[in-house]
């Protein structure tokens, strides 16, 4: 039987990151990923935040080759965002500008650059190879898996799961059970092509209202001239029909004549900041982890975030020569609950606040975005601030944002 110090369970952003920083400490790991491409399909809208991103990435040359100050390597860099727009159900539109507040990936590349990293660090990665049941015993977990038809048990130290919003490492291990319905956006996204010059380059595009993502909204993300990533997600029952449909009717009304290359659907966490991502041998990464804006529903800088933390972590556990007991892992919880808590419950608060309003309230909200854009009230981004100028504008959204307050 095999035995690894680290198994990570899914190799996406989380997991590639968790196996190349603990490689890099020293420790043996292994990989898995059940389906047979890392990055494959792709059940993300993305686009990362720069700060974020260059914060984890940025001292890599393999993805920042010409430094953190300049932008990420072409191979994985579909396009800049240098601005958004904010569309609303009346049609009414804010263009908020930024120069180089993120990008848009190509996550197909992006999440095989991160696994070769951790191969290249020391980490053995294995596609096609599912986790089929896991037990606790003599302190190490033993994991039985599934690859190529072919079974076979390993014993590792720290388990990892980094396998995404349907974690069954979650479950089995007893850290979380099944999400509850109004914790999950529903999505559907297509990579769309032959699109007219509508989509600017650099600018990313938000729809709002019920007919087009009730509780939720659409995007249309630019990844070159006449492409781009479009989607919908929804929270919960918010709607009669499905994220397909909703889809579908945005495709129709504001971007006819688009052919679509792939179609994806998926569900991405909105819960309340995670309360338990650690245990006896075990942490939990990512979507496993609920490690989700649940404003905008974006996880990867998060993931790569978390994903180093672990890893930190488990090597200063297993290092110094302690059992890797939930007291001796508990620092990975720690750190991010003192990082992330205050930030997510705000976010949560907002995304309640904007699931509230009525279309003729979306319209004066996006009408008030656009009055302090004009007059250049807005600063330097951020969702506070863009909060407030929409108060300032709209007052009469003050009560229902009383709880904001």
């Amino acid at each position: 039987m095999e035995s690894w110090d680290i198994l990570v369970v899914g190799a996406g952003p989380a997991g590639g990151t968790v196996a190349h920083h603990a490689a890099g400490g020293g420790l043996s790991v292994l990989l898995v990923e059940k389906r047979q491409q890392v990055g494959f399909p792709v059940r993300c809208a993305e686009a990362v935040g720069r700060e974020g991103f260059v914060a984890e990435l940025g001292g890599d040359p393999a993805f920042f080759p010409d430094g953190p100050e300049e932008d990420p390597a072409p191979v994985f860099l579909a396009d800049r965002i240098d601005e958004g727009e904010l569309v609303s159900p009346g049609g009414r539109r804010a263009r908020l500008q930024r120069p180089r507040t993120g990008y848009v990936l190509e996550r197909k590349v992006f999440d095989l650059m991160l696994a070769e990293r951790a191969a290249r660090t020391g980490a053995e990665v294995r596609v096609k190879t599912r986790t089929v049941g896991l037990e606790r015993a003599d302190g190490a977990w033993r994991v039985e898996l599934c690859g190529e038809g072919r079974g076979e048990t390993v014993n590792c130290r720290v388990l990892i799961g980094a396998d995404g919003v349907e974690s069954k490492t979650a479950r089995w291990t007893g850290l979380r059970g099944p999400w509850k319905t109004d914790e999950l956006h529903s999505c559907a996204q297509v990579l769309a092509a032959g699109l007219d010059d509508s989509l600017r380059p650099g600018c990313v595009y938000f729809h709002l209202g019920a007919y087009i993502a009730p509780r939720g909204y659409a995007w249309a993300f630019p990844k070159g001239p006449g492409r781009a990533n479009i989607g919908v997600g929804l929270r919960g029952e918010s709607s009669d029909a499905t994220a397909l449909e909703h889809l579908e009717a945005l495709l129709e009304s504001h971007y006819p004549g688009a052919s679509i290359l792939e179609r994806v659907h998926g569900c991405v966490p909105s819960t309340p900041p995670p309360k338990r991502i650690v245990g006896d041998g075990v942490m939990l990464v990512g979507d496993a982890a609920g490690q989700v804006d649940p404003f905008s529903g974006a996880g990867i800088n998060w993931a790569l975030e978390a994903g180093r933390l672990a890893a930190q972590t488990a090597v200063t556990a297993l290092t110094s020569g302690r059992e890797p007991t939930l007291d001796n892992l508990q620092d990975y919880q720690r750190t991010w609950t003192q990082r992330h808590r205050r930030e997510h419950l705000k976010l949560a608060k907002v995304k309640g606040f904007v699931d509230s309003l009525t279309d003729d309230e979306l319209d004066s909200a996006v009408t008030a975005i656009a009055e302090a854009a004009a007059g250049d009230e807005l600063g330097e981004f951020s969702v506070g601030r863009l909060l407030r100028q929409v108060l300032r504008h709209a007052p009469g959204l003050l009560w229902k944002a009383r709880k904001l307050l």
